[in-house]
């Protein structure tokens, strides 16, 4: 996505959501008369969204904008804008879908790690457990034994 900054001047005739601008900045936005573009004032990080139209009657450098649209920015005229062309809505959810997969992906691939890492503790936990509880067993009959054995007085057992 191109972007350009431009001298932001405020437009003769009101024109809220259109913006002016020459047609040798199109190429540089990769934009065509009719498309939306997205003004941004990056102190204050404010966006408008508006419709470009081409016009050689503007300066090159320089982007015309309704008093209204200069106001939402926070801007005066003079100032410096960044253009930055607008993705179509179908574009932007692409994107955005495209961006989730990913995510998702990758956070399902952190999952299986730390699960298949989580099961390999568990089992050794596991396996010391049982060993304990075979101990704790073998030693616990051993001494019903020998308290069978001293108080019967029977070595059978």
């Amino acid at each position: 996505m191109q972007e350009v900054r431009l001298t932001i001047r405020k437009r003769s005739f009101p024109s809220q959501g259109r913006v002016r601008i020459h047609v040798t900045n199109l190429s540089a936005l990769e934009a065509s008369d009719g498309d939306n573009v997205d003004l941004v004032n990056e102190t204050a990080k404010r966006t408008i969204t508006a419709t470009i139209i081409a016009d050689r009657m503007v300066r090159d450098g320089e982007v015309r904008v309704s008093e209204e649209d200069l106001s939402a920015l926070g801007l005066s005229d003079g100032d410096t804008v960044l253009v930055v062309r607008s993705l179509p809505l179908m574009e932007k959810a692409k994107n955005a879908a495209s961006g989730a997969g990913a995510s998702l992906a990758k956070t399902a691939g952190e999952v299986k790690t730390e699960a298949g890492k989580a099961a390999t503790g568990l089992a050794r936990e596991a396996g010391k457990a049982g060993e304990s509880i075979g101990k704790t067993a073998k030693k616990t009959a051993g001494d019903i034994k020998k308290a069978v054995k001293d108080a019967s007085g029977k070595d059978n057992l």
